[in-house]
């Protein structure tokens, strides 16, 4: 009795009479039944173009697709399929049909990803649309190249000023562009994050003046090719938690000056020496610069394994998924500094090391932190060290049994932590380190880096998973 009750007040709701007053639902139409919420939940896991096409299951489904917080236009999968001397025609007419169907939204977006090759107008007035209309957070913006390549199989740009200003957008991504000036991005402190991906500036200067125009950003990915090197690239940005930089072409500096930078991600770098890089990030440690192939950095990642903004966080594991899988070099060095004893960031750093498993590291640098203020702000019990023990009280291999580094480095490791000890010892004992473990001393006074050095000579001791493994001090 209950259940009928509760279906015919269902039934009688205002919301109900409404729908079967304008769409009459057959008796046999079960999915038209549920409510409007879970409908357009099913429609989100759909591309825009298959959302639309729903309008041929029911008339009820009419308007369902209209309101997606998701939309994408993509020229992409027709233009492959169509002959070269047609795609002038074939993408002014997916133009057009594109602009109706984005005419045809209702609502916000959260998001917007627009792939096409279109007329400087047609795409100036789609970014407005997205920004001024539908108050987009995030808009990705990738261009079609055709067979003809310029500067790397990128278009020109031209976009009025302040074109990516508004308030509503935080996140913004370009892929397959050349940019002149820094017009677009002028006043942009409304972003958080930008992607500039397979991008060409002519000099190296622009890409510095957009960077200060964008004065709130904390996830920065650049992949950028440069016309002329011959000059200095400036990264100020005191928000700047997130860095990722790949510039095949030579650059003559880099100066990156970044207070809250929590992760440097180095894929590649041509300038003169490695001196030319200066980094000043406190947060961030950065004692080893990898060189090799002639000046060239190759994938290097330096990370403070902390509370990181979720934002960031599925930033970076998107990013090191993707690029990992598609990566010509398949190796790469690490930099972590971590409070071994705090299990928050422990997971964190296993979580990273996992994404290794796949390749060899070249080099891992561990910087190991004293965090005794934040352990007793977090209000965790490890003063009888029962809370510390837990962290390494079994066997199981640290991240797991796939993981492999060929030289391991280790800073401001202390000789009287057993929670140190125990990590170093399973790197030691579970065939992880191939070739070398490297531990400073050189920095402790003489009582301290005694202390140390008999830690490190019980480490060699122990039964080492490779022969060929050997212990030092630095």
């Amino acid at each position: 009795m209950k259940r009928h009750s509760s279906s015919s007040s269902s039934a009688s709701s205002p919301d109900a009479k409404i729908r079967k007053l304008h769409h009459p639902i057959m008796d046999d139409d079960c999915i038209s039944k549920l409510p409007n919420d879970l409908l357009r939940k099913i429609l989100s896991k759909l591309s825009t173009e298959e959302a639309v096409k729903t309008i041929l299951l029911s008339p009820l489904w009419m308007d369902l697709w209209k309101w997606r917080p998701h939309f994408v236009l993509d020229m992409k999968r027709i233009l492959d399929k169509t002959p070269t001397e047609l795609w002038n025609k074939v993408s002014a007419q997916l133009a057009s049909s594109m602009d109706k169907t984005f005419d045809k939204h209702r609502g916000d977006l959260e998001s917007c990803i627009i792939t096409s090759r279109c007329h400087d107008g047609t795409l100036r007035n789609w970014i407005l649309l997205a920004t001024r209309v539908k108050h987009t957070k995030s808009l990705t913006l990738n261009n079609i190249h055709g067979r003809k390549r310029r500067f790397r199989g990128t278009r020109m740009l031209h976009v009025s000023s302040q074109i990516f200003s508004h308030h509503s957008l935080t996140s913004l991504s370009l892929s397959g562009y050349s940019l002149l000036s820094k017009r677009p991005f002028n006043n942009c402190g409304n972003l958080k994050t930008l992607k500039l991906l397979n991008v060409v500036f002519v000099r190296v200067c622009t890409l510095s003046s957009v960077l200060a125009a964008c004065s709130s950003l904390e996830v920065i990915v650049l992949q950028i090719g440069f016309l002329t090197g011959i000059d200095v690239l400036k990264i100020e940005n005191k928000n700047l938690k997130f860095l990722q930089m790949t510039f095949p072409c030579y650059v003559e500096r880099i100066e990156v000056n970044a207070p809250c930078l929590d992760v440097l991600d180095i894929r590649e770098i041509k300038c003169e020496s490695k001196n030319n890089f200066i980094l000043t990030a406190p947060i961030n440690q950065f004692n080893r610069n990898r060189w090799v192939s002639r000046c060239v950095y190759r994938p290097h990642i330096s990370y403070n394994v902390s509370e990181l903004a979720q934002e960031t966080k599925n930033i970076w594991h998107e990013l090191l998924m993707s690029d990992f899988h598609g990566m010509t070099t398949r190796h790469g060095t690490l930099s972590v500094s971590v409070d071994i004893t705090n299990p928050k960031e422990v997971e964190i750093l296993k979580e990273l090391l996992l994404m290794w498993t796949t390749y060899t590291m070249i080099e891992l640098e561990i910087l190991f932190k004293t965090n005794d203020a934040s352990r007793e702000e977090e209000g965790e019990c490890y003063s009888d060290g029962i809370a510390h023990e837990k962290l390494w009280e079994d066997a199981t291999p640290f991240p797991n049994a796939g993981f492999r580094v060929n030289s391991v480095w280790m800073y401001n490791f202390n000789g009287s932590s057993k929670e140190e000890f125990a990590f170093a010892s399973r790197f030691v004992m579970q065939k992880t380190v191939m070739m070398k473990m490297m531990i400073q001393t050189s920095s402790y006074p003489p009582t301290k880096k005694s202390e140390v050095e008999a830690a490190v000579a019980k480490l060699m001791e122990l039964p080492k998973g490779n022969e060929d493994l050997s212990i030092e001090c630095f």
